[in-house]
């Protein structure tokens, strides 16, 4: 079976086709809503058609963690960061879905960015995540 590669165009903001977007919501919704089975084929089929899956993994992790499960993020997240220890945003990444879904130690992921990154975008990613959470205990 021969495989289209869509490519976002590299840009932050790019845009993917319709159809494309249309099957990521789907996916990501379904991943929230606990529609696990029926999400993994759609995450499937998307990602092997984009030509850099790596956001697109990244946002599949917290949608998957936000319906309470981190084991989708500590595999594929944990697998890049072991093959690219220098991925600040796959930890950034695999903080916040450990966080989302109740794991203690998210925060090594953040304070690890934070103790040794030179990203500066990473950097600003887990300060934000920690402020927000900061503002959010100070609300109440």
């Amino acid at each position: 079976m021969q495989h289209t590669q869509v490519s976002s165009g590299g840009a932050p903001g790019a845009q993917y086709p319709e159809v494309y977007r249309n099957l990521m919501a789907i996916g990501l919704l379904g991943a929230i809503y606990r529609a696990s089975e029926d999400a993994a084929i759609v995450h499937e089929a998307v990602e092997m058609t984009l030509e850099d899956p790596t956001m697109y993994v990244m946002h599949r992790a917290i949608a998957v963690a936000m319906g309470g499960d981190a084991a989708y993020a500590k595999a594929s997240l944990g697998r890049r960061i072991e093959q690219q220890p220098d991925d600040d945003n796959s930890k950034v990444a695999l903080g916040v879905s450990m966080m989302l879904s109740g794991d203690p130690e998210w925060k090594h992921w953040l304070n690890n960015v934070l103790a040794t990154s030179t990203d500066q975008q990473a950097r600003e990613a887990a300060n934000g995540v920690l402020a927000y959470l900061a503002s959010l205990r100070t609300s109440h």
